[in-house]
């Protein structure tokens, strides 16, 4: 894990060092009920909804998540939060 404040936002980034994600189903992992095909193969058990519900509590604070993967290594997902508060 990795913290870091730069102007108005803070970062936080998580790293695994798993399997990776594709570079084609990367811009998909953050979609309601979607489930990389490793993880549909392997019968890795949830139902898609946890990186959906990430991004939803994160944009609800005005922030955003991110993710980047590299075959083979592993993931990072970055959660983007403002430091100062959003206006109503």
């Amino acid at each position: 894990m990795h913290a870091s404040t730069a102007g108005r936002t803070t970062s936080i980034s998580v790293t695994d060092t798993g399997v990776g994600i594709p570079a084609e189903e990367l811009p998909l992992v953050f979609d309601r009920f979607y489930r990389t095909r490793l993880a549909a193969e392997q019968a890795v058990q949830g139902i898609g909804l946890g990186l959906t519900i990430a991004r939803s509590i994160a944009e609800a604070h005005g922030g955003i998540i991110t993710a980047t993967s590299t075959l083979g290594e592993g993931s990072t997902f970055t959660l983007t939060l403002p430091t100062t508060p959003q206006a109503p």
